[in-house]
């Protein structure tokens, strides 16, 4: 009798994994452990762990050598790779022999503290969590619905954004395929007892070790809102992510102030040592907004686009373009003079544009505006 299993997340890792999680063609999770290594041959022994029992494990409540030698399904599993796909076959022993088992005592544990609640969803999720919670100056939970509602979406904005900002740095193939809603959304599925705590988790992509790619843009929120000393190292790193992510940032910040509550930011992803906090209440609200309204450009986005203009309106002032990169149409507006000269459709042009998000009041949608700041010609 064979397993087909699917390594899940990696707890333990020495030139190669020595004990990870994996999970059958079913969802069932099997705790795998690596018993024998000679030459090039390696052997790994697993069985199959309840979701509870998991959990207590990587608390620190189980040591790892009970697992094994009281297996909840009384049987075990053993194969010799750790390849994408690994066939496990049954063992046809009831017990584990001495030399395959750990040493009584060893226990795996983070140092999450009191955080256990939210460790314990992340490996119910298998994704980053967070948690969000907005209370006033006294820690009462108490808001208007529509504040509540405002500070969701703006958060959910900056996470987008903050996304894409830091896709855009990052040293990947085929970057295109990154961009898509699963890897910068958040799902609510749950609230803190009696409180406005709202627990979100990622449907992003999650490596063999835990860590999710929207952790990325959860690090970018962390800086952003930090405290800082030197205002001009924190302009420096607003500048890093300028754009939509601070237009979104500073909507948060103002509504913060004027509700005069404070956001409690707590995240955690299964490949992360700690659990992030951040907290900006209103007096840190009122401090970074103050440097961000120094400088009109943190808010400015600007987009280039390379290709052939399908339509040109001197007269109105508007344009459309097909870019070349993702064989998109694209539209937008101008001074009429940056126009005048333009051919159609048999060159090729560099458009400079500041992109600019308009929202829709009653399709409550948002609109991106293109307007173009400089065009030239490309040989």
């Amino acid at each position: 009798m064979t397993k087909k299993l699917q390594i899940s997340q990696v707890l333990i890792y020495y030139d190669l994994p020595e004990l990870f999680i994996a999970k059958d063609e079913v969802g069932t999770n099997y705790l795998c452990l690596l018993v024998n290594v000679e030459g090039n041959e390696i052997n790994f022994i697993s069985t199959a762990i309840s979701l509870f029992r998991l959990t207590e494990f990587i608390n620190g409540n189980i040591d790892l050598r009970t697992i094994f030698t009281q297996p909840e399904t009384k049987q075990y599993y053993y194969f010799d790779n750790v390849d994408e796909f690994i066939i496990a076959t049954i063992w046809d022993k009831e017990v584990l022999p001495e030399e395959f088992l750990p040493e009584s005592g060893f226990n795996y544990k983070k140092p999450l503290d009191d955080n256990k609640l939210i460790l314990n969803e992340a490996l119910e999720k298998n994704n980053a969590i967070i948690h969000l919670a907005v209370s006033d100056v006294q820690d009462n939970y108490s808001i208007g619905a529509d504040d509540l509602g405002d500070i969701v979406k703006l958060y959910q904005g900056i996470i987008e954004n903050s996304y894409k900002k830091a896709i855009t740095k990052q040293n990947l193939k085929d970057k295109k395929s990154y961009y898509i809603p699963q890897n910068y959304k958040l799902r609510a599925f749950a609230s803190s007892r009696s409180s406005f705590n709202i627990h979100m988790y990622s449907t992003a992509q999650v490596d063999l070790f835990g860590n999710s790619i929207i952790e990325l843009a959860l690090k970018i929120f962390d800086d952003i809102g930090k405290d800082f000393d030197n205002q001009e190292k924190y302009l420096e790193l607003l500048r890093s992510v300028k754009g939509h992510t601070i237009s979104s940032f500073k909507k948060l910040l103002k509504k913060l102030i004027d509700c005069d509550i404070k956001v409690k930011h707590k995240w955690y992803s299964l490949g992360q040592e700690s659990v992030h906090y951040t907290i900006i209440d209103k007096t840190k609200a009122e401090k970074i907004y103050e440097v961000l309204n120094l400088t009109e450009e943190l808010a400015e986005e600007i987009k280039v686009f390379i290709g052939y203009f399908v339509q040109v309106d001197v007269e109105k002032g508007t344009w459309r373009i097909f870019n070349l990169d993702d064989e998109k149409e694209y539209s937008g507006d101008t001074k009429s003079q940056l126009l005048q000269g333009i051919t159609v459709e048999t060159t090729n042009y560099k458009l400079t544009c500041l992109e600019i998000i308009e929202e829709l009041k009653v399709a409550e949608k948002e609109k991106i505006k293109y307007t173009l700041q400089e065009v030239s010609k490309i040989d």
